[in-house]
């Protein structure tokens, strides 16, 4: 019996043309649009951008919120931080990104993504980690006496 293809590439390869023709027509609308230049033009597009994803099969991400505000990365990310843009800029994309954090936790608590995936996605697109709370097992109080100023040079002479 063969094995299954288990390359990520694999994956992609499964998706019906159908889709791809959709979703690509989707994404070259969005990027056709241009790019936006004043603060009032990005909160129409970002508003344009979430009406389309209501009207189409394109599910809302960063990328495409990127590719619809015709952006690189790495302007998008600046922006989301309040850089090399005004603050009312900052707080549209801010805003903008936190629905599409939120599209996504929404997605995987209602089981509509697999937890594993979810789980990676919110761990490396949202900031989540595990963390184990190390506090809670250690006791409050110290049962060691503080040294005083005046032992200090005993500690010295003691050797």
């Amino acid at each position: 019996m063969a094995r299954a293809n288990n390359f990520p590439q694999a994956g992609l390869e499964k998706i019906d043309p159908k889709t791809v023709q959709a979703i690509t027509m989707s994404l070259v609308d969005l990027y056709n649009k241009g790019k936006p230049k004043t603060d009032n033009e990005v909160r129409q597009r970002v508003n344009e951008y979430f009406e389309y994803c209501q009207a189409s099969s394109l599910r809302p991400g960063v990328e495409t919120l990127r590719t619809a505000l015709h952006v690189s990365r790495s302007t998008l990310y600046e922006w989301s931080q309040g850089r090399n843009c005004s603050s009312e800029r900052a707080e549209i994309i801010q805003g903008a990104k936190s629905i599409i954090d939120s599209f996504l936790e929404q997605a995987m608590l209602s089981g509509k993504v697999n937890p594993a995936t979810g789980i990676f996605y919110c761990k490396n697109w949202l900031g989540y980690h595990d963390s184990i709370s190390l506090e809670e097992s250690l006791p409050m109080t110290s049962t060691q006496e503080a040294l005083r100023a005046e032992d200090l040079p005993k500690l010295g002479a003691e050797e």
